[in-house]
Formats: structure tokens, C-alpha cells, sequence
């Protein structure tokens, strides 16, 4: 190779070294112990408690479609100790409420104790919102949700660590009859967003809330 030829290549092979440098700088990771902030839907599960007549209701983030033949099928997470784990586990049935917008005054009440400790239900009378019967054999449930769908547990529940896995088959899916609009579905990013929930998802003030003095 001709002087020429060699100052070419060598200019080339810097440029080359440069190019590369900065492209792997643009393609640096990191591992992070924070995850990321999902948007997901909000929901309720009603179950029937031991008695086999009153009803346990909680708030529930982890539940996913995960497949649609040949029945529907959904996956849902129990936190375990919970009086809900305990009722769907003993029953292997409930009904999930698909929350909307409306009903955001009822988190902090349904997720942020037990219904071995409070009564919900008389608790969530006092807010406006009444629970309804679907039918005498399924447990009592809010109105005016966006759906409710009645799941049947498949198999034996799934241990995960802090929550044990459900997957549930569809029984049906119902809306109630209403004559106004449905409120937009309940979302985790709204209940962040209004400080009912925390950025771990978490409820950020235990119930009661404490009312400011007039």
C-alpha cells in the first residue's frame, strides 16, 4: 500500500473507533430496583365469607385477560393473609367489579383495611354507594360498576410469593341496566394522580380518613 493509502485506512479506522464508542454509549443499561409506573385498571372482587351470606369486597390491580378460547379465561392476584385470599380460596368463586372514575372515594375504604375489621358494607352505604344483589347464590356487589364478571377458579391456586395466582374461567360477564352514560373505567394512574394511592400502589392513608375541621 502506497503512504496515501495507509493515512486513508488509519483515518478510517479511528473514525470507525469513535463511531463505535458513541454508539455503545447511547446503548448503555443499568439494572434499577424501581418498576416501572403501570396504568392499569382498578377493580373490586366480591366474595362470599364463611357464613355463605354476607360478602367480603377489597380492592384488586393484579387481574389480566389471558386467553378467549374456548372459554374466557382471566388471571387475578390474592395477597395472601387478606380476608379475600381466604374467601376465594374456600368458595373457588367471586365476582370481579371493574371500578369506574365514580367510585375512587371508595378505595381508600375497600383497600386500606379488612373486613375483619370494618364493615364495608355499612361503611360504603354511608358514601352513596349502597351494595345490590346480582343473584341469591353470588355475593352482594357495588352499583354501578363498569362490569362485573363472575370467575370460577381453575385448578389450585399458584404461589407467588406475596400474592397467590387464580386463574379463573369466566362464568359471565354482566352491566347493569342504567339509563346514564357509564363513568370512565378507574384507572392506577388517576388514583396516583389524586394521592389515593401511592407510587407502589399502595393506599396512602389508612381508613378512617381523617376529615380537616371545618
Amino acid at each position: 500500500r502506497t503512504g496515501s493509502q495507509m493515512k486513508h485506512t488509519n483515518k478510517f479506522l479511528i473514525l470507525l473507533g469513535f463511531t463505535s464508542l458513541f454508539i455503545a454509549s447511547c446503548h448503555s443499561f443499568e439494572v434499577t430496583p424501581t418498576p416501572p409506573l403501570l396504568d392499569v385498571p382498578t377493580y373490586s372482587l366480591a366474595t362470599l365469607n364463611p357464613d355463605g351470606t354476607t360478602t367480603g369486597m377489597n380492592i384488586l390491580t393484579y387481574a389480566s385477560p389471558v386467553s378467549v378460547q374456548p372459554d374466557r379465561v382471566w388471571a387475578i392476584g390474592l395477597y395472601k393473609g387478606t380476608q379475600a385470599h381466604e374467601n376465594f380460596s374456600a368458595r373457588k368463586e367471586g365476582v370481579l367489579q371493574m371500578l369506574t372514575e365514580s367510585q375512587s372515594s371508595l378505595v381508600q375504604l375497600l383497600g386500606g383495611c379488612s373486613g375483619r375489621d370494618v364493615c364495608k358494607e355499612e361503611e360504603c352505604k354511608k358514601l352513596g354507594h349502597e351494595w345490590v344483589s346480582l343473584d341469591e347464590s353470588l355475593p352482594h356487589v357495588l352499583p354501578k360498576c363498569s362490569h362485573y364478571l363472575s370467575l370460577i377458579l381453575q385448578g389450585d391456586l399458584i404461589d407467588a410469593g406475596s400474592h397467590d395466582i387464580a386463574i379463573c374461567r369466566v362464568d359471565s360477564i354482566m352491566v347493569e341496566n342504567v339509563e346514564t352514560p357509564r363513568d370512565n373505567n378507574l384507572s392506577t394512574a388517576l388514583l396516583r394522580k389524586m394521592g389515593i394511592i401511592t407510587e407502589q400502589g399502595r393506599v396512602s392513608e389508612p381508613w378512617p380518613v381523617e376529615q380537616p375541621d371545618n
